[in-house]
Protein backbone atom coordinates (compact mmCIF):
# COMPACT_ATOMS: atom_id res chain seq x y z
CA UNK A 1 0.00 0.00 0.00
CA UNK A 2 3.20 2.40 0.79
CA UNK A 3 4.47 2.03 -2.17
CA UNK A 4 2.10 1.96 -4.48
CA UNK A 5 0.90 6.02 -2.80
CA UNK A 6 4.92 6.50 -3.14
CA UNK A 7 4.92 6.20 -7.00
CA UNK A 8 1.41 7.58 -7.50
CA UNK A 9 2.45 10.65 -5.93
CA UNK A 10 4.54 11.86 -8.67
CA UNK A 11 3.87 9.62 -11.61
CA UNK A 12 0.36 8.20 -13.32
CA UNK A 13 0.41 5.55 -16.11
CA UNK A 14 -1.85 7.94 -18.09
CA UNK A 15 -5.05 5.55 -16.79
CA UNK A 16 -7.85 6.27 -14.14
CA UNK A 17 -5.85 3.12 -12.55
CA UNK A 18 -4.72 4.04 -8.39
CA UNK A 19 -4.15 0.47 -7.58
CA UNK A 20 -0.73 -1.37 -9.00
CA UNK A 21 1.35 -4.28 -7.49
CA UNK A 22 5.08 -4.17 -8.21
CA UNK A 23 5.05 -5.91 -11.02
CA UNK A 24 2.71 -3.49 -12.87
CA UNK A 25 4.38 -0.43 -11.58
CA UNK A 26 7.22 -1.57 -12.71
CA UNK A 27 5.89 -2.31 -16.42
CA UNK A 28 4.10 0.62 -16.48
CA UNK A 29 6.67 2.97 -15.28
CA UNK A 30 8.38 5.84 -17.78
CA UNK A 31 10.11 8.42 -16.70
CA UNK A 32 8.16 10.54 -19.03
CA UNK A 33 5.09 10.65 -17.46
CA UNK A 34 7.01 11.74 -14.05
CA UNK A 35 5.40 14.83 -12.52
CA UNK A 36 6.88 18.16 -12.58
CA UNK A 37 5.15 19.77 -10.02
CA UNK A 38 5.97 18.94 -6.20
CA UNK A 39 4.39 15.99 -4.93
CA UNK A 40 1.50 16.86 -2.04
CA UNK A 41 1.25 13.76 0.71
CA UNK A 42 -2.35 13.25 1.24
CA UNK A 43 -3.35 10.90 4.65
CA UNK A 44 -7.09 10.53 3.68
CA UNK A 45 -5.62 8.91 0.02
CA UNK A 46 -2.84 6.43 2.17
CA UNK A 47 -5.53 5.36 4.29
CA UNK A 48 -7.57 4.44 1.35
CA UNK A 49 -4.63 2.83 -0.08
CA UNK A 50 -3.82 0.58 2.63
CA UNK A 51 -7.91 0.05 3.00
CA UNK A 52 -7.93 -1.12 -0.50
CA UNK A 53 -4.69 -3.49 -0.02
CA UNK A 54 -6.59 -4.89 3.25
CA UNK A 55 -9.45 -5.77 1.07
CA UNK A 56 -7.25 -7.35 -1.70
CA UNK A 57 -5.04 -9.43 0.35
CA UNK A 58 -6.42 -12.91 1.12
CA UNK A 59 -7.01 -14.08 4.86
CA UNK A 60 -4.09 -16.98 4.91
CA UNK A 61 -1.59 -13.58 4.01
CA UNK A 62 -2.95 -11.13 6.70
CA UNK A 63 -3.71 -13.97 9.36
CA UNK A 64 0.13 -13.95 10.84
CA UNK A 65 -0.32 -10.15 11.11
CA UNK A 66 -3.10 -9.81 12.42
CA UNK A 67 -2.83 -12.60 14.92
CA UNK A 68 -0.08 -10.43 16.50
CA UNK A 69 -2.13 -7.01 16.42
CA UNK A 70 -5.10 -8.50 18.34
CA UNK A 71 -2.29 -10.60 20.93
CA UNK A 72 -0.62 -7.01 21.61
CA UNK A 73 -4.14 -5.84 23.05
CA UNK A 74 -4.92 -8.66 25.14
CA UNK A 75 -6.79 -10.88 22.38
CA UNK A 76 -5.91 -14.73 21.92
CA UNK A 77 -7.19 -15.89 19.06
CA UNK A 78 -6.49 -19.57 17.26
CA UNK A 79 -5.97 -19.39 13.76
CA UNK A 80 -8.19 -21.73 12.17
CA UNK A 81 -11.04 -19.13 13.23
CA UNK A 82 -9.24 -16.32 12.72
CA UNK A 83 -8.96 -16.96 9.13
CA UNK A 84 -12.79 -16.76 8.92
CA UNK A 85 -13.21 -13.84 10.93
CA UNK A 86 -10.73 -11.90 8.52
CA UNK A 87 -12.87 -12.79 5.57
CA UNK A 88 -16.12 -11.52 7.54
CA UNK A 89 -14.64 -7.95 8.75
CA UNK A 90 -11.29 -6.59 6.71
CA UNK A 91 -13.31 -5.15 4.68
CA UNK A 92 -14.18 -2.70 7.29
CA UNK A 93 -10.70 -2.25 8.22
CA UNK A 94 -8.66 0.49 7.27
CA UNK A 95 -5.60 -0.28 9.27
CA UNK A 96 -4.07 -3.04 11.14
CA UNK A 97 -5.36 -2.13 14.66
CA UNK A 98 -9.25 -2.06 13.11
CA UNK A 99 -9.10 -5.65 13.15
CA UNK A 100 -9.07 -5.45 17.22
CA UNK A 101 -12.26 -3.42 17.37
CA UNK A 102 -13.75 -5.54 14.25
CA UNK A 103 -12.44 -9.04 15.65
CA UNK A 104 -12.03 -9.17 19.43
CA UNK A 105 -15.46 -9.52 19.84
CA UNK A 106 -15.17 -13.29 18.06
CA UNK A 107 -12.87 -14.35 21.10
CA UNK A 108 -13.52 -12.76 24.04
CA UNK A 109 -16.81 -11.34 25.47
CA UNK A 110 -17.71 -7.73 25.31
CA UNK A 111 -16.23 -5.64 28.20
CA UNK A 112 -19.36 -2.81 27.76
CA UNK A 113 -22.53 -3.05 26.03
CA UNK A 114 -24.49 -0.33 24.80
CA UNK A 115 -27.52 -0.24 26.35
CA UNK A 116 -28.34 2.90 26.40
CA UNK A 117 -28.91 2.29 22.13
CA UNK A 118 -31.43 -0.48 23.26
CA UNK A 119 -33.52 1.24 26.43
CA UNK A 120 -35.80 3.95 24.83
CA UNK A 121 -37.51 0.99 22.70
CA UNK A 122 -37.29 -1.49 24.61
CA UNK A 123 -40.66 -3.47 25.58
CA UNK A 124 -41.98 -6.69 27.97
CA UNK A 125 -42.59 -8.02 24.74
CA UNK A 126 -39.01 -7.66 23.29
CA UNK A 127 -37.73 -8.97 26.45
CA UNK A 128 -40.09 -11.81 26.01
CA UNK A 129 -38.85 -12.58 22.42
CA UNK A 130 -35.20 -12.74 23.59
CA UNK A 131 -36.27 -14.75 26.66
CA UNK A 132 -37.44 -17.22 24.48
CA UNK A 133 -34.95 -16.85 21.44
CA UNK A 134 -32.35 -17.72 24.24
CA UNK A 135 -34.29 -20.76 25.29
CA UNK A 136 -34.36 -21.67 21.54
CA UNK A 137 -30.89 -20.78 20.93
CA UNK A 138 -29.96 -23.34 24.06
CA UNK A 139 -32.07 -26.08 22.58
CA UNK A 140 -30.72 -25.95 18.84
CA UNK A 141 -28.81 -29.06 17.47
CA UNK A 142 -27.97 -27.75 14.29
CA UNK A 143 -25.64 -24.67 15.17
CA UNK A 144 -25.26 -22.93 11.49
CA UNK A 145 -26.35 -18.84 10.67
CA UNK A 146 -28.78 -20.24 8.27
CA UNK A 147 -31.07 -22.00 11.00
CA UNK A 148 -30.45 -19.59 13.56
CA UNK A 149 -31.49 -16.86 11.63
CA UNK A 150 -34.62 -19.25 10.62
CA UNK A 151 -35.95 -19.82 14.19
CA UNK A 152 -35.06 -15.48 14.92
CA UNK A 153 -37.95 -15.00 12.41
CA UNK A 154 -40.01 -17.65 13.83
CA UNK A 155 -40.30 -16.58 17.11
CA UNK A 156 -40.36 -12.90 15.90
CA UNK A 157 -43.38 -14.06 13.54
CA UNK A 158 -45.25 -15.97 16.28
CA UNK A 159 -45.14 -12.66 18.60
CA UNK A 160 -45.83 -10.30 15.96
CA UNK A 161 -42.67 -8.46 16.14
CA UNK A 162 -40.83 -7.60 13.39
CA UNK A 163 -37.18 -8.86 12.82
CA UNK A 164 -35.88 -5.53 12.01
CA UNK A 165 -36.28 -4.13 15.09
CA UNK A 166 -34.66 -6.67 16.78
CA UNK A 167 -31.53 -6.56 15.10
CA UNK A 168 -29.82 -4.12 17.14
CA UNK A 169 -30.69 -5.60 20.65
CA UNK A 170 -29.41 -8.90 19.38
CA UNK A 171 -26.35 -6.93 17.59
CA UNK A 172 -25.50 -5.45 20.89
CA UNK A 173 -26.14 -8.28 22.63
CA UNK A 174 -23.59 -10.23 20.79
CA UNK A 175 -21.15 -7.11 19.61
CA UNK A 176 -21.21 -4.71 22.39
CA UNK A 177 -21.82 -1.92 20.08
CA UNK A 178 -23.29 -1.03 16.31
CA UNK A 179 -20.87 -2.50 14.39
CA UNK A 180 -19.83 -5.71 13.12
CA UNK A 181 -20.78 -8.01 10.42
CA UNK A 182 -23.79 -10.23 9.73
CA UNK A 183 -25.01 -11.00 13.64
CA UNK A 184 -26.10 -14.62 12.80
CA UNK A 185 -22.56 -14.77 11.26
CA UNK A 186 -21.21 -13.97 14.78
CA UNK A 187 -23.48 -16.53 16.53
CA UNK A 188 -22.26 -19.17 14.34
CA UNK A 189 -18.99 -18.62 15.17
CA UNK A 190 -18.82 -17.72 18.78
CA UNK A 191 -20.77 -21.10 19.67
CA UNK A 192 -23.90 -21.69 21.42
CA UNK A 193 -22.84 -21.58 25.24
CA UNK A 194 -21.08 -17.84 24.04
CA UNK A 195 -24.45 -16.65 22.21
CA UNK A 196 -26.93 -17.54 25.10
CA UNK A 197 -24.36 -16.03 28.01
CA UNK A 198 -24.28 -12.56 26.26
CA UNK A 199 -28.04 -12.88 25.32
CA UNK A 200 -28.69 -13.09 29.17
CA UNK A 201 -26.02 -10.95 30.26
CA UNK A 202 -27.46 -7.79 28.65
CA UNK A 203 -31.24 -8.48 30.07
CA UNK A 204 -29.94 -8.91 32.78
CA UNK A 205 -28.20 -5.71 32.88
CA UNK A 206 -31.69 -4.03 30.63
CA UNK A 207 -33.61 -5.33 33.95
CA UNK A 208 -31.75 -3.59 36.23
CA UNK A 209 -31.68 -0.17 34.56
Amino acid sequence: AFVNLLALLGWNDGTDNEVFTMDELIAAFSMERVHKGGAKFNYEKALWYNQEWIKRATSAQLVEQVAETLAAAGVSADRTTLIHVIDLVKERCTLMADFVTQGSFFFMSPSEFDTASIQPKWTDQKNMFFIELSKAFESSIVWEAHDLEKTFKEIAAAQDLKPGELMLPLRIMLVGGKFGPGVFDIAAIIGKEETVNRIQKVLSILEHN
